[in-house]
């Protein structure tokens, strides 16, 4: 609980010097730029989390990596998260970052569950589907998982609509389980 309301903390500040600066756009693409690096970099986001690893040595790696490709207020930012020793909370930062900016955009993020890819056709024609019901924009971020065996589950922030053939197999099968045999016409 503490961590979310610190990332909570600590975006707000961010995203509030983002739409001063009218970059809530290009804000959220250097910090997704940095999170997909520290992801990519095992050992670069070891570095920078541990605990044991002086903040100096930290702030020279972040400028060294990240300083051509950020803002010189996000740079700071993150030197920032360092000085306090808040590093650790990047990522919840990030998330909640991404949240406060979306909302500000009338932007709803998707996340799409398909068992084949969907071709850019049903890619635009969902995102539009979905955009007409949420009354926001959509942005899909789809992922294929071939155990739902066909179908499609979107979630939508707190909403999850599961219309996966998987879903729909074990609704049958914890139909027919709780159907006596009697009432489906088998007699002695």
């Amino acid at each position: 609980m503490l961590v979310n309301q610190l990332a909570l903390k600590y975006a707000q500040a961010i995203y509030e010097l983002a739409q001063e600066k009218g970059a809530l756009g290009e804000v959220d693409n250097q910090l997704k730029s940095v999170e997909a690096t520290l992801d990519e970099n095992p050992d670069l986001a070891m570095l920078l989390y541990h605990p044991r690893v002086p903040a100096q040595a930290k702030k020279d790696t972040v400028i060294s990596v990240f300083g051509a490709d950020l803002a010189e207020f996000v740079r700071n930012f993150l030197l920032l998260l360092i000085d306090n020793r808040r590093e650790t909370a990047l990522p919840a930062i990030i998330c909640e970052y991404k949240r406060l900016a979306n909302e500000a955009q009338n932007i709803a993020e998707a996340e799409v569950v398909t068992a084949l890819p969907l071709s850019p056709e049903q890619h635009q024609a969902l995102a539009e589907k979905l955009s007409v019901v949420t009354k926001k924009n959509v942005v899909l971020k789809t992922r294929i998982d071939q155990r739902i065996l066909g179908g499609i589950i979107v979630k939508i922030g707190d909403k999850l609509i599961d219309g996966s053939a998987a879903r729909q197999l074990q609704t049958m099968k914890a139909a027919l389980i709780k159907t006596e045999a009697t009432k489906i016409g088998v007699t002695n």
